[in-house]
């Protein structure tokens, strides 16, 4: 509903966000955002150099689709897994 204050303004209600019930997403749609956050992450991280994805073998991944299809193949070694184990590095990963 709108008024009109004594400056001759339209007011509207606020609207509380907070309030609002969010629409209801399905689990396929969740899981499919939810996917496309994470690979953003992902390019993120590698275009800024932040952190680096290694495979199973210890491969360092390089490429956005490196690592995901790491992902794909259960072949992507988790950041606990990488703490827990020696990895002997290549000096040219060094650069990296």
């Amino acid at each position: 509903m709108q008024s009109l204050n004594h400056n001759q303004r339209h007011r509207t209600s606020r609207v509380y966000p907070e309030l609002v019930k969010p629409s209801r997403v399905s689990e396929k749609e969740a899981t499919y955002y939810a996917a496309l956050d994470l690979v953003a992450r992902i390019d993120e991280d590698l275009t800024r150099g932040i952190r680096h994805y290694r495979n199973k073998a210890g491969l360092l991944l390089t490429t956005l689709d490196e690592v995901v299809q790491a992902i794909l193949d259960d072949n992507l070694l988790m950041p606990e897994q990488q703490e827990s184990q020696m990895l002997w590095v290549a000096p040219q990963e060094l650069a990296a």
